[in-house]
């Protein structure tokens, strides 16, 4: 999951729902009809529920560039050669071997709690057009 993409979906739904929660607030609540508020309170509260799921199911879809690699990413295998932690991110080295073409080295960073070991064959994705972005 994409923390940041989710972040950023739940921060713009939220801007949106305050405005929107201002605008109810001082333009349409003094309009309303008598015994009205609590449904209309109930709607804003439903609305903002279906809008942040909506934007969190957007925010968890994969991305273009994630879809592409999905698609045609050529698949082949690393053999880890030394890992170091950086900060919160962990980098990899890796020496990648893609059928129909010879082994070259690689760095990969991640970010979570995977942990490699040296000497380990892990599987990768390899994008086409740009051997250095690679996907473990």
């Amino acid at each position: 999951m994409d923390h940041e993409r989710v972040g950023r979906a739940v921060a713009v739904v939220t801007a949106i729902y305050v405005v929107v929660l201002a605008v109810w607030a001082l333009v349409l609540l003094p309009k309303a009809p008598d015994g009205t508020v609590p449904y209309q309170i109930a709607a804003l509260v439903a609305g903002f529920g279906a809008a942040l799921g909506l934007a969190m199911m957007a925010a968890g879809r994969p991305t273009a560039d994630e879809r592409r690699m999905r698609d045609h990413g050529l698949e082949g295998w690393a053999v880890v050669d030394e890992v170091r932690e950086v900060g919160a991110e962990t980098e990899v080295d890796l020496t990648i071997t893609v059928p129909g073409s010879g082994s070259y080295p690689g760095t990969v960073r991640r970010t979570g709690s995977v942990r490699y070991e040296v000497g380990a064959t892990v599987p990768v994705v390899v994008d086409p057009d740009d051997r250095t972005r690679i996907r473990l």
